[in-house]
């Protein structure tokens, strides 16, 4: 395509855009007075593991703004527990209050209030929250099944690795169970046969060469949390007992699984207020629809203000804490895995300086220099870390 029939081509598309642009209606969605007011909103937790109490304070977003959450700075924050002790929380300057005794653990059997004033000098307070002792997790392990998958007219069987967890408690107290997550996966760069194009205008013309990396970007470890709500509840067996819990679920196409994968599970005693709030949250979050769906109504949790004439989001809680943790090999498994950098373009053509590109590294024979589009297929520490973590 010349240099006219682009600007033919970009004039016409541009065209197109705005005239279905103008055949758009705006569609407001009715809102009522919660939906349009900024609440405080509150995340705090206090376990048994070592940490300062920590507090997270932002503020909600109306649903016709689209401006982001905005922390709450030089709010007054404690926690006071049922034996009179209080624990002052200084903030950061980004919303987050913790106290400056970093090796605090909250004690089982203890009970915790958390108390907030806000610069406008709204005061909040939570409902007491009792830490209950957690039993200790059974079994973490992995279960490979296969499911069927539809294209078409077309059925694939797919090979998918469960992640489970089997707990119990003997003492019958714990009846209401959460589950968090954090996975760690390595990373190792291709860089021997790989594809690279010669030529801008040509891009048949390429070779497979070995690339010369550095090693401090070449091989790293990416750690993340979990982002699902897992609840549990044992309220309608004869015995606090769960078997085959599904933590994680790992299909095709996964890089998490292609060289080593580690996954710590962290299993928290919560109560029936704390268990039904994450229920309803759970809720909230699978039921939203599209633009004419019911707009979900918000969730408040255990936090009101002293003369009841503000609300608050989140929840305030204490929990113990056990954990277990599982490593997964790639010759453990017979999912079908793809390394970080598969489906990255390379080239060692010549640029304009103005569009952006990042350095991958020199072919070994001829010492040209490569490069690629993104800092995410040139540098692994560009979403992880080059050091190993202490428990690999």
């Amino acid at each position: 395509m010349n240099h006219n029939n682009k600007l033919i081509f970009l004039g016409l598309l541009f065209s197109l855009l705005a005239l279905i642009e103008s055949c758009i209606d705006p569609v407001m969605p009715q809102l009522s007075g919660n939906d349009s007011e900024s609440l405080l909103v509150v995340d705090g937790r206090i376990t048994n593991e070592e940490g300062p109490f920590r507090v997270k304070l932002t503020t909600s977003v109306p649903i016709n703004i689209t401006f982001s959450p905005q922390p709450v700075l030089n709010a007054n924050v404690r926690i006071v527990d049922d034996q009179g002790n209080s624990f002052q929380l200084l903030g950061d300057g980004n919303g987050t209050y913790e106290t400056a005794d970093k090796t605090l653990r909250g004690l089982p059997d203890n009970s915790y209030t958390l108390y907030i004033t806000t610069p406008d000098s709204v005061k909040y307070i939570s409902s007491p929250v009792l830490m209950q002792e957690v039993p200790d997790i059974d079994n973490v392990y992995f279960e490979q099944v296969t499911n069927t998958r539809f294209d078409q007219t077309q059925t694939y069987q797919e090979n998918w690795l469960n992640i489970l967890v089997d707990t119990h408690d003997a003492n019958n107290k714990n009846k209401y169970w959460q589950y968090e997550f954090e996975e760690t996966w390595e990373v190792i760069m291709i860089s021997n046969h790989v594809k690279v194009v010669h030529n801008v205008e040509n891009q048949g013309d390429f070779t497979y060469e070995n690339i010369d990396q550095s090693f401090d970007k070449k091989i790293c470890w990416v750690t993340e949390p979990s982002t699902p709500i897992l609840i549990a509840s044992t309220v309608s067996q004869p015995v606090d007992e769960l078997k085959g819990f599904l933590i994680q679920s790992l299909g095709p196409g996964e890089a998490k699984l292609h060289i080593r994968y580690s996954i710590l599970v962290k299993q928290l005693s919560i109560s029936p207020e704390i268990y039904n709030y994450w229920k309803q949250m759970k809720a909230t979050n699978e039921n939203a629809g599209g633009i004419y769906s019911t707009v979900p109504a918000p969730v408040f949790g255990n936090i009101t203000s002293l003369k009841g004439t503000k609300k608050a989001l989140g929840y305030f809680s204490a929990s113990s804490v056990s954990e277990k943790r599982l490593f997964i090999n790639n010759s453990d498994q017979n999912v079908q895995t793809i390394n970080v950098n598969d489906g990255c373009s390379y080239f060692d053509y010549a640029l304009p300086s103005w569009i952006p590109k990042s350095y991958f590294g020199q072919e070994t024979i001829t010492g040209t220099k490569v490069y690629t589009s993104s800092d995410f297929c040139a540098d692994c520490t560009s979403y992880g870390t080059n050091v190993k973590p202490s428990y690999w």
